[in-house]
């Protein structure tokens, strides 16, 4: 038998069969959806954005209200344990020297990190306000612009007057830090009663420019959780 072979052939009316151009064809619903989407969500974020900088902002001024508190404290413990090694010297001074030192060493430390946040603290404000300057320019409702100019400088005067208060305050713990330390070199080299003696005047000294000084870092204390509070998105 013999085989039978087939051959494909096209109708007039196949032939006529064009494909439909790539332009013309129906886009897909979902992607279309998704891309709008996407879109909108860009554009909120960029106009809401401003925010995360004054949280970052907040947060470093609480930071800082934590690390003056803290020193604080450690200019009390300070001036304890000097107190103590000038006025009731034990059998062994050395004991006291060293808690002296260690307390010295801790509020040294302290000042410097607070000192460090205080400069990120002003450069994140920096960058808040300038970026609430762009935003507002922005605004083409003059009523809403101009109470979002208002609600800026008001924060941004409290901002200014809490930084110059941290200025004033670290301008007044510098020699009072210089003088703790030059105790301490004094005791490292001359640490007998006769030194203890020598260096008496000097501990008093301390102890009454701690008073005004230490009520100064405590209202700075508070003024920095204050504002850290009023610039934060938490209610609570």
């Amino acid at each position: 038998m013999a085989s039978v072979k087939w051959k494909a052939t096209l109708t007039p009316r196949m032939a006529e069969i064009e494909p439909v151009p790539k332009s013309k064809r129906m886009k897909n619903p979902k992607l279309s959806l998704v891309t709008l989407v996407t879109v909108v969500l860009f554009i909120s974020g960029c106009a809401t954005e401003n925010y995360k900088n004054s949280v970052s902002t907040a947060a470093a001024l609480n930071q800082s209200s934590e690390m003056i508190a803290t020193g604080n404290l450690l200019i009390d413990l300070s001036l304890a344990n000097l107190n103590g090694l000038v006025s009731h010297p034990g059998s062994d001074l050395r004991q006291q020297f060293k808690a002296f030192s260690a307390s010295v060493h801790d509020l040294s430390s302290t000042a410097r990190d607070t000192a460090n946040k205080a400069v990120e603290m002003k450069s994140r404000g920096a960058t808040y306000f300038a970026r609430w300057d762009e935003e507002s320019a922005k605004m083409r409702n003059e009523d809403i612009r101009t109470r979002s100019e208002d609600r800026r400088n008001e924060v941004a005067l409290r901002f200014d007057r809490i930084s110059r208060q941290y200025d004033a305050t670290k301008i007044s713990f510098e020699p009072f830090m210089s003088d703790l330390r030059d105790v301490q070199r004094f005791l490292a080299t001359d640490l007998t009663a006769g030194g203890l003696s020598a260096i008496k005047d000097v501990s008093e000294k301390a102890n009454r420019d701690a008073v005004p000084l230490k009520a100064s870092m405590a209202k700075l204390s508070v003024e920095f959780q204050g504002l850290g509070v009023a610039m934060s998105p938490t209610t609570k």
